[in-house]
Order: C-alpha cells, then structure tokens, then sequence
C-alpha cells in the first residue's frame, strides 16, 4: 500500500529540527531564524518543503519554522524513475506530496547504487534542497531501501516532535524576548592543502575514513572534532575547515551539537 493511498498521512506534515540547549539571553536584535548552523541534517516531509519560504541568504535558501534549511532527510516511496548517462531523475512521494530529485554519478559505485532503486520501492534519502525559478528539487547525496517498515512511522514521529519544539521555541522568543545564542561560525574560506584526483583535501579524505570507523559509526551522536583533530594530529581550527567543506557537500552533517559529526553514506 503507498503513502497516497493513506489519507491519514497527512497528519504527518511537521518537520524541522531540535537545536540543542539554548543559553538564555535578551538580545531582541538577534535573528531567530539564523540561530542554528544550516549543517544539521533535518528530518522533513515533502509538505514541508513545498510550503517553506525561499530566503535570499547566502547560508541556506529555505526557512521553516523559524529555522535556515539545506541537508535534508526524507522518507518516502520512489516514482517514475528514469535513469541517464550522468544522472538519475525520479520523483519521492511520502504521501503528503511529491519532490523532484536527482542523483548524479560521481563514480561508479553510485551508478551501482541507483540500480538496486526500482519504482514503488521505500527508500531513505539525504540530499540538499534546491530552487530554480520558483521550483523546488532535492540533489541526493545518499540513498536506501527502508528493509523495516516501523522507520516510515519513526521518521514521521520525528518530523512531528522537532516541529512542535521549534515552533515552541520560535514562539518563545517572541513573547519572551528569549533568543538562542549564536553557535560558532566556521569560515567559509577554501581549505588549502593537498587534494586527491576527486578534488577533495587530503585531510577531507582523512575525517571521512575516520568517520567511517565502526566505532563512530555505532554512535548515535558519532565523532567529536577533538577526537578526529587527535587522531589527525592537526589543530582543531584547520580541522573545522575540512569538516565545513565537507558538510556543504553534503558528505558529513552535525549531531547533538556543532562539534559532533556523523557520515551521511552511513546514516
């Protein structure tokens, strides 16, 4: 049975994210949309997505619930795959709506990949969110079957409850002037050093190995910064702008906090 087959799914169309413990402070000036990094990966629904506000900031083109978007994660079932030389185009329908997306082929192992994707099938992606000319896509940077049916309902759950505890905090701050303190920046600037055939940094290739152990992968909240800058031996801020690098690629994305990291082709 799909999703649009099950009206009741449209119940399911909260989404967002929960940022982690906010520090008090009365500062009326400060942003609350920008209150959290855009390198989270968030659980959405397509519903969400189609109704977010298109900003014009540099850090993220979308906005729900008071909250900057990019990396996303969806659930839902494959449409209308069709499959090119460089890329695969299908449409993910999770019942409250339905996404254009696009995979494109960076090696062959995504070609691969994609094979195993038919039509009608449950898949979990991770992607970034898109818009050209009023219409919103998802570029997928990973892809999954769903093999336990029990993750569709818990992605959905997990929409509800981050919605609600944004759209609570959102509305704290307006009726309490209680803002949430700016998390640390990263600089955006280019990382220098050596760089592989792939055009990513030596030590980019470094994090995402390390970010691949079994044991990082085992944790929910996966690595933190110290423990990758020790075991690269680098200082913590040439660090950070791997990790930056690599979270606006879509590669790697933060957990409870902005120093804990996880791999999207592992999540």
């Amino acid at each position: 049975m799909s999703f649009t087959q099950f009206d009741g799914t449209a119940a399911f169309s909260g989404g967002g994210f929960m940022p982690p413990q906010a520090t008090q402070t009365a500062d009326p000036s400060f942003n609350t949309s920008k209150n959290r990094d855009v390198q989270t990966l968030l659980p959405l629904t397509v519903k969400q997505i189609k109704d977010a506000f298109v900003s014009a900031n540099e850090k993220s083109e979308f906005v729900i619930d008071g909250v900057d978007v990019n990396n996303v994660t969806l659930v839902g079932m494959v449409r209308d795959k069709v499959g090119r030389i460089t890329d695969v185009a299908f449409i993910l329908d999770d019942g409250t709506g339905r996404l254009n997306c696009n995979k494109w082929f960076d090696e062959a192992i995504d070609a691969n990949e994609m094979e195993r994707i038919l039509d009608g099938m449950y898949v979990r992606v991770h992607g970034r969110l898109k818009s050209f000319q009023g219409k919103k896509t998802l570029n997928v940077f990973s892809i999954r079957p769903v093999n336990d049916y029990n993750e569709i309902a818990s992605h959905f759950i997990e929409c509800i409850y981050v919605h609600v505890y944004n759209s609570r905090l959102q509305k704290a701050h307006v009726d309490v002037g209680v803002t949430t303190q700016p998390h640390m920046t990263i600089p955006t600037n280019q990382f220098s050093g050596q760089y592989s055939f792939d055009g990513q940094s030596s030590t980019e290739v470094k994090v995402l190995e390390i970010l691949s152990q079994p044991s990082y992968l085992a944790r929910e909240e996966g690595a933190h910064l110290d423990d990758i800058a020790r075991q690269l031996k680098i200082p913590v801020n040439d660090l950070m702008l791997a990790v930056d690098n690599l979270v606006q690629e879509g590669k790697v994305y933060s957990t409870v906090d902005d120093f804990h990291f996880k791999s999207t082709a592992n999540a």
